[in-house]
């Protein structure tokens, strides 16, 4: 941000308590804090002062489920930075209106009584003036259709997939309809049913969701902070971590629609006012990372070396890593036994995953950071169909993955994969297809990895302290 435009007079509560609308409701809860309500969202924006300098802080919360579904944090310096945020945060406010409506996907062998029966539910739903939507497909077709739902319903003839269904979607609730609703039709009792459930499920999700993340101490006298980005087709997640010896002394998630470098700048500035120093900055994101790695800046779509332009802005050293890498090595963290390690990375509904690799206990990362891109040869594989359409289906994404591990198994001879790969978390199943390729002595151990923030800042926070520490040797030698 340009220090031009730092402004310490700009009053944002007087100026968001008289941007009220006809869309949201502004209620002033107290002098530091101030919510904007709708019918089917609450936004949440808290003001914290440390010293001088004041920290704004917004959360959106949706009243269907109690999600959060927009989170940041940022030093209020600047006027048109704090309403573009602002404006940002309204509008995802003002969305959810459209995501109020529980959305239910059944499905059965063809689709067709399916269909009847939401039919019948759509009415019943209406009549009773519920947000609930229902909609039906055939099974072949869930995982196409599956991401703009909340709710799973398979019918009983299809109940010998509800298990693979409910590891595949970890994320969504999959119930079976009973067979005797299912039987008669009865779509008030399948109603119930299906609210009864989602009551339930949300309940045990916000329960989850509180547990306290796993991390593994990496000891070191220096305060490192670790920032790793995540993002798919829904929104970017940004996890922070804040390391001072090995003790996690700061930590957090902002979660957006989209991303632009201002909201590192961000983090980082918070960080920095909360935590008066940082002696380390490391970044993982997706992609080729080298020396000169850059970043696409959403705001201008200019790329930003991200190393370079931080550590002239911040006077910190600053590394960056692609994000398989620091996967692989938080794993290893996990898993000292091992010195020959492949993660797989296998996103829902991509074709194209990525790797990171370990060899004899080294990170390998290859010319230019070559390693591990495994687009550059899955395109030009044998398939049984276009990798694409293979991301849809189970049996489709089962070749994508062992036939991305394959080549690096037996280049690498790993003893254990990671693998993240939420539509084929049976590893059994993933070895069984392998013995076709490679004899059963030579295949490593598999671990299905469903969550991989902590594996990714362990991993950025180990990466950092090796790279301060050869920084440090080579200006000894």
């Amino acid at each position: 941000m340009d220090e031009e435009n730092t402004i310490v007079d700009f009053d944002f509560k007087t100026w968001i308590k008289e941007h009220d609308s006809d869309d949201y409701q502004v209620e002033v809860v107290s002098d530091e804090t101030i919510k904007l309500k709708t019918e089917y969202g609450e936004a949440k924006i808290n003001f914290i002062k440390i010293e001088e300098s004041l920290i704004v802080e917004f959360k959106i919360l949706s009243k269907k489920d109690d999600s959060v579904k927009f989170y940041l944090h940022f030093e209020l310096k600047d006027e048109e930075h704090a309403k573009q945020l602002y404006d940002e945060m309204v509008g995802t406010l003002l969305s959810l209106k459209n995501e109020k409506t529980i959305k239910v996907l059944l499905s059965c062998t063809a689709g067709l009584t399916t269909s009847m029966f939401a039919e019948n539910l759509n009415s019943i739903a209406g009549m009773m003036n519920l947000d609930y939507q229902f909609d039906a497909v055939s099974y072949l077709n869930i995982y196409e259709e599956v991401d703009k739902y909340d709710v799973v319903l398979i019918a009983p003839q299809i109940g010998y997939m509800l298990q693979r269904l409910q590891d595949s979607l970890s994320d969504k609730l999959v119930l079976q309809i009973p067979t005797a609703i299912f039987a008669s039709y009865d779509a008030l009792e399948a109603l119930k049913f299906v609210s009864s459930e989602v009551e339930k499920y949300y309940s045990r999700k916000a329960e989850t969701e509180d547990k306290k993340e796993k991390s593994h101490c990496i000891q070191y006298e220096k305060r490192i902070l670790s920032i790793v980005i995540s993002t798919d087709q829904a929104q970017t997640r940004i996890y922070y971590r804040l390391n001072d010896k090995c003790e996690i002394i700061d930590s957090n998630m902002i979660i957006k629609p989209t991303m632009n470098v201002y909201d590192l700048y961000d983090i980082i500035d918070t960080v920095l006012l909360k935590h008066s120093y940082i002696d380390v900055i490391g970044i993982a994101i997706p992609g080729i990372v080298r020396g000169d790695n850059q970043l696409k800046s959403s705001i201008d779509g200019k790329n930003i070396d991200l190393k370079n332009d931080f550590e002239k802005k911040y006077g910190i050293e600053v590394f960056t890593y692609n994000n398989a890498n620091a996967t692989v090595v938080g794993f290893a963290l996990e898993h000292p036994e091992y010195k020959n390690i492949v993660f797989h990375s296998q996103p829902f509904g991509y074709g194209v995953g990525g790797q990171g690799i370990i060899s004899n206990g080294n990170l390998i990362t290859g010319k230019n950071g070559i390693a591990g891109e495994i687009r550059y040869f899955m395109r030009r594989m044998q398939f049984s169909d276009d990798i694409q359409k293979l991301a849809w289906s189970e049996p489709g994404v089962l070749e994508l993955v062992t036939k991305a591990l394959l080549p690096t198994i037996c280049a690498v001879g790993p003893e254990a994969v990671a693998l993240f790969s939420p539509m084929t978390p049976d590893m059994d199943e993933i070895k069984n297809k392998l013995k076709s390729f490679i004899p059963a002595e030579f295949l490593p151990e598999f671990y299905c990895i469903k969550e991989v923030s902590s594996y990714l800042l362990d991993g950025t926070t180990k990466l950092c302290v090796d790279d301060i520490k050869n920084s440090q040797n080579e200006a000894f030698e």
